[in-house]
C-alpha cells in the first residue's frame, strides 16, 4: 500500500471501537481489573489491560503504531513534547564518564541540554562539524552516542546518515537522528541504520499549531530500556493530544506536498531577488550536499533560511521583519501559517556557532505555509522593497 493508505488505515482496529472512523478518546486516568489475576498479569505479555495512562492509554497507542510503521521501527513511544523525546532517548543510552558526539547543527534546547545537565551528571560532549563524513578525529573509547540531525537547524547541513551510523556501530556506540524536519513521509533513519529517532511532532506530524508532541521510534531492545525512563520523567502524552496528533497525521501526505509545493516556488524566487545573498534550503540544487539529500530523502519541507545581502543596519532589520504582513514572527514551524524569525547572534557563544555554520546577522529562518505561494511572494517583495542595502 501507499503511504497516503497506509497513514489513514494501519494500526487501527475499527471493530474494537464499535465500527467508529476515529479511535476514542480515552480520557481515563486510572483502568481497573475484572479479577485479582488479571490484575497480577497486567505486564506480562500475554495482557492487552492498561494500568494508568503514564504508562500507556488505547488512543495513544493508535498513534504509537502508525508512527512506527511509517518509520519501519519496531515500536514507538509518543511523549509530551519533542523535548521530552529527546531527552529521554538520550538518558537512556548515556551514563557519567561517558561521551556524546553531538552535530554542531543541532537544535538549540538539545545543545542546553547536553551542556547543562548531561554535563553535571559527569557526560561530555564534543560537537562534530555537520558536513562531517569521517568521525574519527572525535571518537574515543568512550563514545557511546552519535546525535545526528538532517537538515539541521537553521543552516540545514545534510549528514550522510548512513556513513555516520556504520563509524558508530563499529565503535559501539548507539546513533540517534533527529527527523523532525524531513518527517517520517520523507526520511526514514532507520532504514539508513539509523538505532533512535526522534521527532518533535508538534511541527509537520501535528500541523497545526495546536499541541505539543514528541515521537521516539527504535527497535523493541532500546525501547524496552527507553520506555520506563520516559515515564519516570512523566514525558507522557495526552490523550487528547494524541487524538490532534492523529487527526494531522491523516492529512500529513497532501499538507507535506503542498508544503513543499510552496517551499520550492518561494526558494526559487529569492533566489533570483538582487537583495538575497543566498537561500539555504536543501530543494534547491544550488543547496551543498543537494545528491546527498536526493539519496537519502525522498521529499523536502517548507523550512529555511535566506540570508539579505549584508551588511544591513538594526533598522533596516527591523523594517524587514516589521514590514511582512502574511508571516508571523514565531519560533516554532511546520503548521499552516506561514513564520519568521531573524537568526541575530546575541551572545558571544552563538556568535562563535554561526561563524562555524556560516550564517551571518543578516540570516531569517523562513517556514513556509500552506497560503497561496504567490501571495507569500508578493509579501516578500514588498518588504524586500522596505530597504536599500548599504555599499559594503
Amino acid at each position: 500500500m501507499q503511504t497516503s493508505t497506509r497513514i489513514i488505515h494501519e494500526g487501527e482496529d475499527r471493530e474494537r471501537y464499535y465500527g467508529a472512523v476515529n479511535p476514542p478518546v480515552v480520557n481515563a486516568s486510572l483502568f481497573t481489573f475484572p479479577t485479582m489475576q488479571a490484575f497480577l498479569d497486567r505486564h506480562t505479555p500475554a495482557s492487552d489491560r492498561y494500568t494508568y495512562t503514564r504508562d500507556g492509554n488505547p488512543t495513544i497507542r493508535v498513534l504509537e503504531d502508525k508512527i512506527a510503521r511509517l518509520e519501519q521501527a519496531d515500536g514507538c513511544i509518543a511523549t509530551a513534547s519533542g523535548m521530552g523525546a529527546i531527552t529521554a532517548a538520550i538518558m537512556t543510552v548515556l551514563n557519567a564518564g561517558d561521551h556524546a558526539l553531538v552535530v554542531d547543527s543541532c537544535y538549540g534546547p538539545t545543545r542546553r541540554f547536553m551542556d547543562t545537565l548531561m554535563a553535571r551528571w559527569g557526560v561530555s560532549t564534543t560537537y562534530y562539524p555537520p558536513d562531517a563524513d569521517d568521525l574519527s578525529p572525535w571518537l574515543r573509547l568512550n563514545t557511546r552516542l552519535v546525535y545526528m540531525e538532517s537538515p539541521g537547524s537553521h543552516s540545514f547541513h545534510l549528514q550522510d546518515l548512513a556513513a555516520l551510523a556504520t563509524q558508530a556501530r563499529a565503535q559501539g556506540a548507539i546513533t540517534i537522528a533527529d527527523n523532525s524536519w524531513a518527517t517520517p513521509l520523507y526520511q526514514q533513519p532507520h532504514r539508513l541504520g539509523v538505532d533512535i529517532v526522534v521527532h518533535s511532532g508538534t511541527k509537520y506530524i501535528a500541523g497545526h499549531s495546536d499541541l505539543v508532541l514528541g515521537l521516539i521510534t527504535a527497535g523493541e531492545r532500546l525501547l524496552s530500556r527507553i520506555r520506563p525512563v520516559a515515564i519516570t520523567l512523566g514525558a507522557t502524552l495526552g490523550p487528547n493530544e494524541a487524538y490532534l496528533a492523529l487527526r494531522g497525521l491523516r492529512t500529513l501526505p497532501v499538507r507535506l506536498a503542498q508544503h513543499q509545493a510552496n517551499a520550492l516556488r518561494v526558494a526559487q524566487w529569492l533566489e533570483q531577488h538582487p537583495k538575497v545573498r543566498r537561500v539555504l534550503y536543501p530543494g534547491l540544487p544550488s543547496f551543498p550536499r543537494y545528491e546527498l539529500g536526493r539519496r537519502q530523502m525522498s521529499g523536502y519541507s517548507s523550512l529555511f533560511s535566506i540570508e539579505l545581502l549584508p551588511p544591513l543596519t538594526p533598522k533596516q532589520r527591523h523594517r524587514f521583519v516589521d514590514s511582512l504582513r502574511l508571516f508571523s514572527i514565531g519560533v516554532s514551524w511546520g503548521g499552516y501559517e506561514s513564520l519568521i524569525i531573524p537568526l541575530l547572534a546575541q551572545d558571544d557563544q552563538t556568535a562563535a556557532l554561526h561563524r562555524r555554520l556560516g550564517l551571518n546577522d543578516d540570516c531569517y529562518r523562513l517556514s513556509i505555509g500552506l497560503e497561496d505561494p504567490d501571495d507569500l511572494i508578493a509579501d516578500l517583495e514588498q518588504a524586500l522593497g522596505a530597504y536599500q542595502p548599504r555599499p559594503i
